[in-house]
């Protein structure tokens, strides 16, 4: 009895190398096209303090670098999106974080497509906010 996937491969280089071969793919000109804001960590958090933002991060489960979180925060991986969204409120301004800005950005844009008041992405994510010695929580 076999379990899991059995024909399983990788394609060395990436996106970038599959477009060098011009291979077939799907792009949403549309997302590519789309401009997220970047909220400096500053005025994101005076920001938080007027309103009450939904700030989703969405860094994987496994992050192992540092496990700090902008205070009432939701965690969110990237990769469970999709399925995890609908939880999201639609009567909240949405900003989305990440450790980078590496994730957060396609996720913005993503909610966005979904109809979801994204006002933008945390710039430099926690790495930055935490640098400019703002509230975090660790969990």
């Amino acid at each position: 009895m076999k379990l899991g996937y059995t024909d399983v491969y990788c394609f060395r280089g990436g996106i970038p190398e599959w477009r060098s071969f011009s291979y077939p793919m799907v792009v949403n000109e549309a997302s590519m096209k789309m401009r997220i804001k970047k909220l400096k960590p500053k005025k994101l958090a005076k920001l938080m303090k007027k309103t009450d933002i939904f700030v989703v991060d969405v860094r994987p489960k496994d992050f192992k670098r540092d496990s700090s979180f902008i205070i009432g925060s939701i965690h969110c991986p990237l990769l469970d999106l999709t399925e995890r969204y609908h939880e999201f409120p639609k009567d909240k301004q949405i900003v989305l974080t990440d450790w980078a800005m590496r994730q957060s950005p396609l996720a913005a844009k993503y909610l966005t497509n979904e109809g979801y008041p994204v006002i933008g992405v945390l710039k430099g994510g926690i790495e930055r906010w935490k640098h400019d010695n703002l509230p975090v929580e660790n969990r």
